[in-house]
């Protein structure tokens, strides 16, 4: 047995003594902190159809928020003992996602957690926007003017369809999506537009599950240019059709409305809307041959339509020789007017502009033409599908 050398023992001895005789040591013990610990199972090229779960250990999820590059939440669900989230639906497809989530530990250590990941693509299964009514390069249009977006198939899910369908002011509105079939679909304010901006309207389809298996093509955008605030009231009491411009009287114009001496022969009751003007225009009497009693073919000029069922404003040099125009109603139902007040009316009008008509018992249909104005916007909006 190695025995410990005699200076070793003497210093061991010292210590010993000196532990024996000193103060206990004081102080205070710090744990160290409890970190959570935050994962995700989402990869890489992940499929826009199945969920992925954020996870955590040693602590609870605070909040979760994901967004993909086409600025789309994704929704989820915690788990009761928020120790995990589950996304909700189906994402974009082909897009990146970024993924922000905070948790907290029992003793509030905090963890914040960042990543990205990326959809498969889907190839566009045919459905897009194949018209969008009235636009066209350079007019101007009414403060009535509709949005009718015409699409290139019936829509798969008519409620996810309508939650891409996105439209924008500059001055501000209110508005409302209507179905009229399965591939049609149109926007209507609660107020005219205000006159004098842009309305732009986009269909954000690109990457979007439309339901049934169906996936949107490329996005589209489409441009209103809102003109003057024409707005037109023609009374067929006092025969007398009053014109505003930007909210001033332009022009008060004498009309001569329909007969009625039939029905079909009242001027319809309601708000109409421009649809388009023809400098000449046959007027032919509707579901008669010729021959038949009641047949008629005549040659108008400055013809501005007012709904589908053959209303117009349109010059009637014949009227105004009778002393009909602001005197009495004697038409087919067209406002008659004369030459120069048809030819001013003519140039003056923009499709979508409102041509309000009161004085007959014949209702003007919601649906004849542009007759949308018609209803009252609580009804309008009942055709949403959403």
């Amino acid at each position: 047995m190695k025995l410990m050398p005699a200076r070793a023992l003497a210093v061991l001895s010292l210590l010993l003594m000196a532990g024996a005789c000193a103060a206990p040591q004081t102080g205070t013990f710090t744990p160290a902190p409890i970190v959570p610990a935050v994962s995700m199972d989402a990869v890489e090229d992940q499929d826009p159809t199945a969920p992925f779960t954020l996870s955590v250990v040693d602590g609870i999820l605070e909040e979760v928020n994901v967004t993909s590059d086409r600025s789309e939440t994704i929704e989820g669900a915690f788990s009761e003992d928020l120790t995990s989230w589950t996304s909700e639906g189906i994402m974009d497809a082909g897009s990146t996602h970024t993924v922000v989530a905070k948790a907290v530990s029992s003793d509030g250590t905090v963890t914040e957690f960042e990543q990205q990941f990326t959809t498969q693509a889907r190839e566009s299964s045919g459905f897009e926007v194949a018209d969008v009514t009235p636009v066209a390069e350079g007019e101007e249009v009414g403060v009535g003017a509709p949005i009718i977006v015409t699409f290139t198939e019936d829509a798969p899910d008519r409620a996810a369809v309508e939650r891409l369908l996105v439209v924008e002011s500059e001055k501000g509105h209110e508005g409302a999506w209507r179905w009229i079939d399965d591939d049609t679909v149109i926007y209507r304010t609660k107020e005219y537009w205000e006159g004098h901006q842009t309305v732009t309207f986009t269909a954000d389809f690109e990457g979007e599950f439309l339901g049934d298996d169906t996936w949107g093509g490329e996005d589209y955008t489409a441009q209103l240019k809102i003109g003057e605030a024409n707005i037109s009231r023609a009374d067929l009491d006092s025969h007398t059709m009053t014109v505003e411009v930007d909210g001033e009287v332009a022009k008060e114009i004498p009309i001569s409305g329909g007969s009625g001496d039939e029905w079909e022969y009242h001027t319809a009751t309601g708000t109409h809307l421009v649809m388009e003007k023809f400098e000449d225009k046959t007027m032919v009497s509707p579901g008669r041959q010729e021959g038949d009693e009641g047949y008629y073919s005549t040659e108008v000029k400055w013809a501005t339509r007012i709904n589908a069922s053959g209303e117009f404003v349109h010059g009637a040099p014949w009227a105004e020789e009778e002393g009909r125009l602001g005197n009495w109603n004697g038409s087919h139902g067209c406002l008659n007017a004369s030459l120069a007040d048809a030819e001013w009316f003519f140039h003056m009008a923009q499709r979508g502009d409102p041509v309000e008509i009161t004085g007959s018992p014949r209702p003007m249909p919601w649906d004849n033409g542009w007759g949308y104005w018609v209803m009252s916007y609580d009804e309008w909006k009942e055709g949403s599908a959403l």
